[in-house]
């Protein structure tokens, strides 16, 4: 039997060992990443620019003319990979009936939907890497939280914030020529509410 003393310096090692792999990991998809860079730089630009036009373009018309989405923003997000990560995001208000108990059968609840596209450089050549991700949150007033905790009711409820909340997430790895500006606009149709987005989500 090992002695406390080795099985303590075998796991640091090891933890040792495994820091060190993770380093060499991200430092290899950073050098991807790189010479992606190289490749593609000018071209994803272009696509960078053509996106702020059009949201800028959007956020430009009349307020009537933005429900239910209001404005889209697009901000360019720090990243060790320095992948030049964007985040591109809209939200909306909906209501949604839903049952809540025999008491008060069906009940209208506030949600917030969000749509959030990530877009960055991947570490395969020629590609850019898309993340669509859709969150849908309940609203829950501080007057209904603080009618939950009154209710004897509750006892045999087990809420969760798991349970208040929707999310939806995807990724995908699309070579930079096939972007042009018609799948932009799909991009942008779904941020603006205008799509479901099933497109993206389907697996």
């Amino acid at each position: 039997m090992a002695h406390w003393l080795e099985e303590t310096e075998n796991k640091i090692n090891s933890k040792n060992n495994s820091h060190s792999e993770t380093k060499e990991k991200i430092e290899a998809k950073k050098n991807d990443i790189s010479t992606n860079t190289e490749l593609i730089s000018s071209e994803y630009k272009a696509l960078i620019n053509d996106f702020d036009d059009i949201i800028e373009r959007i956020n430009k018309l009349p307020k009537d003319d933005r429900i239910p989405f209001g404005f889209i923003s697009m901000k360019k997000k720090s990243s060790k990979l320095q992948n030049s990560l964007y985040k591109i995001h809209s939200s909306r208000r909906i209501l949604i009936k839903e049952y809540s108990g025999i008491f008060s059968p069906f009940k209208t609840n506030h949600y917030k939907n969000s749509r959030l596209l990530f877009i960055s450089i991947a570490r395969e050549k020629g590609k850019v890497l898309l993340e669509h991700k859709e969150i849908k949150s309940k609203r829950v007033r501080i007057v209904d939280k603080e009618d939950e905790k009154k209710s004897i009711l509750n006892i045999f409820k087990k809420k969760t914030k798991q349970e208040n909340q929707e999310v939806k997430n995807v990724k995908a790895f699309i070579d930079i020529k096939e972007f042009n500006h018609d799948y932009l606009l799909k991009q942008i149709d779904w941020l603006a509410f205008k799509d479901d987005g099933n497109q993206f989500f389907r697996k």
